[in-house]
């Protein structure tokens, strides 16, 4: 009976933060066995865990003692301390508190410690905060020292394009694979779809971002990868991925995100909280492509566009919508003899349903080209008069900006010495507690002031840097709407950059058209009848929320 009741489990286990000499796995089971012979036990099973945290408990080698608790075949765990077991307080706790149940005790052998012995539960609870603190204390070193290199720019593995060289830590770009993003932009801006351009790629035998990283790092996949794996096929998020990745203009953004190391929680961080670094790289993609790339994936994200199989979408896919009935528009492509062929659109609802549900709404795609650009010079006209006004405002702002400076300067002296001035009174309340309503009156108009002057810098502030900003702005737009205007015809990229929605109306067989524009742009209306042009008015001004 002896000899049953004391069959013992070795465990042993290492984590990358562990002395490597004092906590290799073979000295943890050299102690760990020499105690099981001195007293006694019989070993029937032992595992391990090698560069595991202790911070969770889904561990193979934790796996192995609950199949041999829950077979009855074992009576103790054996661990050199109980830092080896686990580090996690709560759920160490709680995996003792399970052998417990099933009559199995846990032995510390440099700790002395049974946690069969009620005498010792002090010393586990003890050890379990300990082992706990030491944990996160070296987590949040870590992690402390890690945000520094985020700080001063840090790249482990460059993305599809690039190659770093261990050495040097020079970011270099490999021209095939940098031929591959360009193309993958390049098609993307002519129309085709995300899963298109995925399928295209592997149709041509073209190699996924996980052949080069074994070319170039020899890194395979994972030994859990299928098979289907090593062939190194597209798939439509690693192509978005490209898309979204501002590496390829030259920009290292780090911090985007944070993973918790104890419960495993990654959170995704807000923009002012990452840390950029721009010009880190040299660029595969200009600025200019990336942005109507990113303008086209928000369009398509609020459109809810879908382009046909190997085919790119239509102009104006996912921006007509039926001012009537609300629903979007069908494309169609029509084949006349003796003439080109002309695009179409109308209503989905008369499309689906027939005319007794709505009217056609039919516009040709051409039509549609004229309208945006006359629009767009329309536009131009009014935000070169915007600029010309927000550029007097901004010279005068410069003339004056000496002036500003002494007024800013003679305000916040006042507003010190207003402060200083309410500090004074407060003390003089608490000597003369007989007069204490003259000093409360007066510390209420010290304080009516401090906000008044407060408020007045702020104003202040506020101008100076609106007056810059807008200006830059108007600047910005102008520049991005006379590149478009010069242009042949406005590219399908640059439609979704300046367009949000266009709604028409159908009454008594004319054609409303109404712009809706992405910026601090305008509404247009446009009434057509039979391609002509009818009659225009601007009616509103449109701000972008």
């Amino acid at each position: 009976m002896k000899a049953i009741a004391n069959r013992a489990w070795l465990y042993s286990r290492l984590s990358r933060d562990d002395d490597a000499e004092l906590n290799s796995l073979t000295n943890q089971q050299n102690i760990i066995r020499s105690y099981a012979e001195s007293n006694g036990y019989s070993v029937v099973g032992e595992s391990s865990d090698d560069n595991i945290s202790g911070m969770h408990f889904n561990r193979e080698g934790i796996d192995r003692i609950y199949e041999a608790v829950e077979a009855k075949s074992i009576d103790a765990v054996i661990v050199k301390d109980l830092s080896r077991l686990g580090r996690h307080r709560t759920q160490t706790a709680m995996f003792i508190d399970f052998l417990r149940e099933n009559d199995v005790k846990v032995i510390s052998v440099t700790e002395n410690i049974d946690t069969s012995n009620e005498d010792d539960d002090l010393m586990v609870g003890f050890k379990g905060i300990f082992n706990d603190m030491y944990a996160r204390d070296i987590s949040k070193k870590i992690r402390a020292g890690y945000l520094q290199k985020q700080k001063q720019g840090i790249v482990l593995i460059p993305p599809m394009g690039y190659f770093k060289d261990k050495n040097t830590n020079e970011i270099v770009i490999m021209d095939e694979p940098a031929q591959i993003v360009k193309r993958i932009f390049r098609l993307f801006l002519d129309g085709y779809g995300i899963k298109t351009i995925a399928k295209m790629l592997n149709d041509d035998g073209v190699k996924s971002p996980g052949y080069y990283q074994k070319k170039y790092l020899n890194k395979k996949p994972g030994y859990d990868k299928p098979e289907i794996a090593s062939r190194y096929l597209w798939n439509a998020t690693t192509v978005k991925r490209i898309l979204e990745n501002e590496f390829y203009i030259g920009t290292l953004v780090c911090h985007q995100s944070y993973t918790n190391k104890i419960n495993k929680v990654r959170k995704f961080l807000p923009e002012e909280e990452q840390i950029r670094h721009e010009n880190f790289v040299p660029p595969i993609i200009s600025k200019e492509t990336f942005e109507k790339v990113r303008a086209v994936l928000e369009s398509k994200k609020k459109t809810n566009v879908r382009a046909g199989q190997n085919k790119p979408f239509h102009r104006y896919t996912g921006l007509l919508k039926c001012a009537d009935c609300g629903a979007s528009f069908s494309c169609k492509t029509r084949h006349w003899k003796d003439q080109p062929e002309r695009i179409e659109y109308v209503c989905n609802s008369y499309h689906r349903y027939g005319k007794d549900h709505c009217t056609p709404h039919r516009i040709n795609e051409e039509t549609l080209d004229c309208i945006i650009n006359k629009e767009l010079h329309n536009i131009i006209e009014v935000a070169q008069k915007n600029f010309a006004k927000v550029d007097k405002e901004f010279k005068k702002w410069k003339r004056d900006k000496g002036n500003t400076i002494n007024m800013l300067e003679a305000l916040e002296s006042q507003l010190a010495q207003r402060k200083e001035d309410q500090q004074s009174i407060l003390l003089e309340r608490l000597r003369d507690k007989q007069r204490a309503s003259i000093y409360t009156e007066m510390l209420e108009k010290c304080e009516s002031d401090i906000s008044n002057l407060e408020s007045k810098i702020a104003r202040m502030k506020d101008l100076n840097k609106t007056v810059i900003e807008r200006r830059s702005e108007l600047e910005s737009s102008l520049e991005v709407l006379k590149r478009i205007a010069n242009e042949n015809r406005i590219s399908d990229a640059d439609l979704r950059l300046l367009i949000e929605s266009i709604r028409i109306s159908e009454r008594d067989g004319k054609l409303n058209v109404e712009i809706m524009l992405n910026g601090n742009f305008r509404r247009h209306v446009d009434i057509y009848r039979d391609g002509e042009l009818d009659d225009s008015f601007m009616e509103m001004w449109i701000m972008q929320a």
